[in-house]
């Protein structure tokens, strides 16, 4: 008896480092029960009293967070300390030792092991079990147990099916009671378990039967690890009687190959399913029907919870193994076995299967190897609560869920949908972080308040830049108006020239005319002797400021030229300038439409954002405003440059 032996708790058979786990939540995905996982923190823990330990979630997970938990190192501690163990087999070490079987009993027995026994000669024994209660019970159904983490399954998530169970206990129960009955010398010994699932152990815990459960993966390790090659291991045959076709047994459909042999026919009658999800399915179908008063079809159901079988089993070391080359391992071995007992070929004789069974019967007896049940439902209600639906619209909600268009049903969480994820939501068992239409919800919310910053900042930009253009209009107006003051000026100052000209024309004249007087002046004076010389100074004096003021004119006449020139470049400068302000302040009303445009779609946005919804139309359109504006504000550079200019 252990601390595991009552039907309160479950032994722990996987183990979770919480280092490696990235909390991706693959395990929740390829589990079967989904709810034995604590996604809330962050990693992913086991409730060990929910979980069934299919041990799907080893491989699944490729961080190795996950591993299964055996008995392999207490085994080998205690073989070493002196404690008298004997071993039994289960028939996967055909494939998973690739066909080293008698030579795995070689290394057993090197270690100390005493015995060795044939877990397929307790399948034999086994299907006598199972027909023994068709014949005597005839039940409606009944559903095959080999498995533990089926077991595990109807146990805590359909009780009601418990009922339905084959009554005698797995093969490997079945041999380990066969040494306790008809091996006196092993009696006191410990039972070792070379078994294809971690789950095993726990089967041992609730059936007393079995002390070491040392997987077939773990043992592959251990020779790995200490470069034990079977090869170099005597074949040393089991210490049973061998079985026949029973060593089928690990493979899917093993049970009915085999109860055909004590029933023909019974095939006919056998539900063969194995595999997840569709084993768990079929189950709780079974349970449903049932429960709704319907029969089901087929009375055997010959059921595993891995799709190859115990070949591949949660503690197997078979992964990549191609599924005809693992087949071809058992089945040969079935073939040898069927040689062996002479019950192969088309006629099979009578007198090999009277003593296929007289063997098998000397083996068997009523009532020592049945097997008790626990209803482990408690252990799901106590755990899990299922939530009314008004509780699950409040968990939906805050989820972001609001209609069922927001029930994506994606699986992205690792379960079924957002019904499982809410009720483990619920019970704490995980996050609406966890949840990628929340992901989604938060980054759309996020990225819709990116985008009223956005459009706010645009507001104030557009508002400041209406502004500047609506301050630069005014500027350019002012500069337009002095532009026509000063081009008015000119053109006045261009008339007053023209009559400058005319009075350098009348001086010109004067000046022309009193030169000429001078000079008949100055002739009188030459002529009038000695009176006439201070007459012919004057003359002199006045012809030659006449002359002055003719070389005078003639610059006043290039300087009045040259100012009429540049007025008229001055005026032709400030019209191409005002044309250039014109242009310029047309754009800047373009731009300030421009702005306004984007006011308007930026507050429209603005409003369909705090819904949730954003037009895409409206931002193409704020996109284009925003290029039309660009471009605006390159012309209005370039004008304002050239105007400046």
């Amino acid at each position: 008896m252990n601390e595991y032996s009552n039907a309160e708790h479950l032994r722990p058979v996987i183990y979770v480092d919480p280092e490696k786990c990235c909390n991706c939540h693959r395990c929740i995905s390829v589990c079967p029960v989904k709810l034995c996982n604590d996604g809330s923190g962050d990693h992913v823990s086991v409730n060990h009293d929910l979980c069934i330990g299919c041990g799907t979630c080893i491989d699944a997970c490729v961080h190795g967070a996950r591993t299964g938990i055996d008995d392999t190192e207490t085994f080998l501690h205690d073989l070493k300390a002196g404690t008298s163990i004997v071993a039994v087999v289960a028939p996967a070490v055909a494939v998973n030792f690739k066909g080293k079987v008698l030579e795995l009993n070689g290394w057993l027995k090197s270690i100390g092991v005493k015995a060795v026994f044939d877990v397929a000669f307790g399948a034999e024994l086994t299907t006598k079990s199972y027909v023994e209660q068709i014949k005597s019970e005839n039940p409606t159904v009944m559903i095959s147990q080999p498995c533990p983490a089926l077991v595990s399954f109807i146990e805590i998530y359909q009780p009601q099916l418990i009922e339905y169970l084959a009554k005698a206990d797995s093969p490997m129960a079945h041999t380990i009671e066969c040494i306790r009955h008809f091996y006196p010398k092993y009696k006191n010994c410990k039972i070792a378990v070379i078994s294809p699932c971690f789950a095993k152990r726990r089967e041992f815990d609730e059936n007393g039967r079995g002390d070491y459960n040392v997987t077939m993966r773990n043992l592959d390790l251990l020779f790995k690890e200490r470069g034990i090659d079977l090869s170099n291991f005597s074949k040393v045959d089991y210490d049973n009687p061998p079985a026949e076709r029973a060593v089928l047994y690990s493979t899917p459909g093993g049970l009915m190959r085999t109860a055909e042999r004590f029933v023909p026919g019974i095939s006919s009658k056998t539900r063969k399913i194995e595999g997840q999800p569709a084993v768990f399915e079929y189950l709780s179908g079974l349970d449903r029907l049932i429960s709704s008063g319907g029969k089901p079809y087929y009375q055997l159901v010959d059921c595993l919870n891995c799709e190859k079988g115990c070949n591949r089993g949660g503690g197997t070391t078979a992964n990549d193994m191609p599924l005809d080359e693992l087949e071809a391992l058992v089945e040969n071995r079935a073939q040898e076995r069927e040689k062996q007992w002479k019950t192969s070929g088309r006629k099979i004789s009578k007198f090999a299967l009277k003593k296929l069974d007289k063997t098998i019967s000397n083996y068997w007896k009523p009532g020592i190897y049945g097997r008790k049940y626990h209803d482990r439902s408690a252990t799901m209600q106590r755990f899990i609560k299922i939530p009314s639906e008004d509780e699950l619209q409040q968990i939906y909600i805050s989820m972001g869920k609001h209609s069922k268009a927001d029930l994506y049903d994606c699986c992205a969480c690792g379960y079924s949908g957002c019904r499982q994820m809410a009720v483990a939501i619920f019970n704490g068992l995980n996050r609406r972080e966890n949840c990628h239409h929340y992901v989604m919800h938060l980054a759309n919310q996020d990225h819709e308040k990116e985008i009223r910053e956005a459009i706010k900042s645009i507001t104030e930009a557009v508002r400041s830049g209406t502004e500047a253009l609506q301050s630069n209009v005014r500027d350019l107006q002012e500069i337009r108006n002095m532009n026509t003051l000063t081009i008015n000026g000119i053109k006045e100052l261009n008339t007053k020239v023209d009559g400058i000209w005319d009075i350098v024309s009348i001086i010109n004249t004067v000046a022309d005319q009193t030169k000429i007087i001078a000079f008949n002046a100055e002739l009188e004076a030459a002529s009038s002797g000695e009176a006439g010389k201070n007459f012919h100074i004057v003359a002199t004096e006045i012809r030659r400021l006449s002359d002055t003021i003719i070389d005078s004119i003639k610059e006043i006449k290039t300087v009045i030229s040259d100012v009429q020139q540049a007025s008229d470049s001055l005026i032709l400068a400030s019209e191409k300038g005002t044309h250039k302000i014109d242009a310029s302040c047309e754009n800047a009303k373009s731009l300030e439409r421009g702005f306004g445009s984007i006011m308007a779609s930026s507050q429209e946005n603005a409003g369909t954002s705090d819904q949730g919804v954003l037009d895409a139309a409206s931002s193409d359109r704020i996109f284009s405003s925003i290029q039309n504006i660009a471009q605006g504000i390159a012309e209005f550079s370039h004008n304002t440059s050239c105007g400046n200019a």
